[in-house]
C-alpha cells in the first residue's frame, strides 16, 4: 500500500503545476479530428496513437473477442427469457469488472507497483464519513458493483434478448457488410464521446447533481473503482449509450466492445495514474488527466478528447492556471443565487 512517507518522494519538475504530483505536458489538447481547417495528418496520428497502440480500446477489443468466442451464450438460447443465459452474461460482465478493477487497485494502490510515479494526485484513498462504509475504496467497490455493473448488465441483457428475436436491426457477420463492420467501431467511439458529454451535462444540473451525481463526485482523488461508482440513475443514463445499437445494425462484437469500453474503460480512465509502469517501462496508457481535471474542478471537461465539445461550449480546462481561474469564475456564475 502507498505509505504517507512515500508522498514526500514526489518532486514537481520545473515548469509543472504544483497542484499535481504529475501531469502531462500542458496545455493538454483535444483530438485534432474535428479541427477547422482540417489537419488530416495530425488527425491520423492522434487516432493511431490513441486507439491502436497498447491502449484501452485495444484491451476492450481483446476482452470482447474472448467473451464472444468462449463465454457468450448462443443466439438461439437468448430468444427466450431464461436465467441460464442471463446469469451467464451477468457472470461475464461482473467477472470482467471484478478482475480488472482488482488487478488495477492491487497493483497501483495496495502493492504500490510504481509507487507515486505518474500518479496525478498526491493524496491517498480517503477514510471519511462521507463515504459509504467510511472508506473510499469500499464505497467505490460497492457502488461500482451494486449500481454501475447492474445497469451495465440490464442494458446488455435487454439488447441481446431483442436482437436474438429480430426485433432490432442486427449484422450477422463480417462478410454481410465488411466496410460497415469496420467503420462502426469508429462510430461507436465518437458516439460514446458525444453521448457522454450530453448525459454528463444533464446530471450536472444543480438539482440532479445534488440528488444523483454527487455520489460519483465524492471522489475528487480517484482510483480504478471510482469509475463505475455511480448512483443508479446516473449508471442507467450512462449505459444508455447502448441505444445506438437499437437503431443501427450491429454485430454482437460491436455491442460487447462498446459495453466493455464504457465499463472497463471507466476503470482504466479513473486509475489515477497516467500510465502503467512494469519494470519502470511504460506498458499501458491508463488514467485520463482530461477527466482528472473534471473531478477536481467539477464544471469543466464534461466529455472526452474524441470530440472537442468542451472546447466548443466553453467548458474545456487545459490544465493551466489560467484555465483554473476561468473555470472557477464559471462555477460561481452557475451556482450563483438566482
Amino acid at each position: 500500500m502507498i505509505k504517507p512517507e512515500e508522498v514526500k518522494e514526489t518532486i514537481v519538475p520545473a515548469g509543472r503545476s504544483k497542484a499535481w504530483n504529475f501531469h502531462p505536458k500542458l496545455p493538454i489538447e483535444m483530438s485534432p479530428v474535428f479541427d477547422n481547417p482540417p489537419k488530416p495528418k495530425a488527425a491520423l496520428k492522434w487516432l493511431l496513437g490513441a486507439w491502436f497502440k497498447i491502449s484501452p480500446p485495444v484491451n476492450h477489443m481483446i476482452f470482447a473477442l474472448i467473451a464472444i468466442t468462449f463465454l457468450w451464450p448462443s443466439q438461439s438460447e437468448m430468444q427466450t427469457l431464461s436465467l441460464d443465459w442471463m446469469l451467464q452474461i451477468a457472470a461475464v460482465l461482473f467477472g470482467s469488472i471484478i478482475l480488472l478493477g482488482t488487478i488495477l487497485h492491487l497493483y497501483l494502490y495496495v502493492f504500490a507497483g510504481q509507487k507515486m510515479r505518474l500518479k496525478f494526485d498526491v493524496r491517498p484513498m480517503e477514510r471519511s464519513s462521507r463515504f459509504t462504509f467510511g472508506y473510499q475504496v469500499w464505497d467505490n467497490v460497492f457502488w461500482a458493483l451494486a449500481s454501475g455493473t447492474v445497469s451495465l448488465t440490464l442494458w446488455t441483457l435487454l439488447y441481446f434478448y431483442l436482437a436474438a428475436n429480430g426485433w432490432i436491426p442486427t449484422l450477422d457477420s463480417f462478410s454481410a457488410s465488411p466496410v460497415w463492420f469496420i467503420l462502426f467501431f469508429f462510430v461507436i467511439r465518437f458516439w460514446q464521446s458525444f453521448h457522454f458529454y450530453w448525459i454528463h451535462r444533464l446530471i450536472h444540473m444543480p438539482w440532479l447533481f445534488k440528488k444523483v451525481h454527487h455520489l460519483h463526485h465524492r471522489n475528487v482523488n480517484v482510483g480504478p473503482w471510482s469509475g463505475l461508482a455511480m448512483h443508479p440513475v446516473e449508471s442507467f443514463f450512462y449505459f444508455s449509450a447502448i441505444l445506438i445499437h437499437f437503431v443501427l445494425p450491429s454485430h454482437p462484437l460491436h455491442v460487447i466492445f462498446h459495453m466493455f469500453s464504457l465499463s472497463l474503460g471507466a476503470l482504466i480512465s479513473h486509475a489515477g495514474f497516467d500510465k502503467i509502469l512494469v519494470r519502470n517501462k511504460e506498458t499501458l496508457n491508463a488514467g485520463s488527466f482530461h477527466h482528472q481535471l473534471h473531478h477536481r474542478y467539477f464544471e469543466c471537461n464534461y466529455g472526452s478528447e474524441e470530440i472537442p465539445l468542451d472546447r466548443w461550449f466553453g467548458s474545456f480546462h487545459d490544465g493551466t492556471e489560467e484555465a483554473t481561474l476561468r473555470i472557477r469564475a464559471r462555477k460561481k456564475l452557475i451556482f450563483a443565487p438566482k
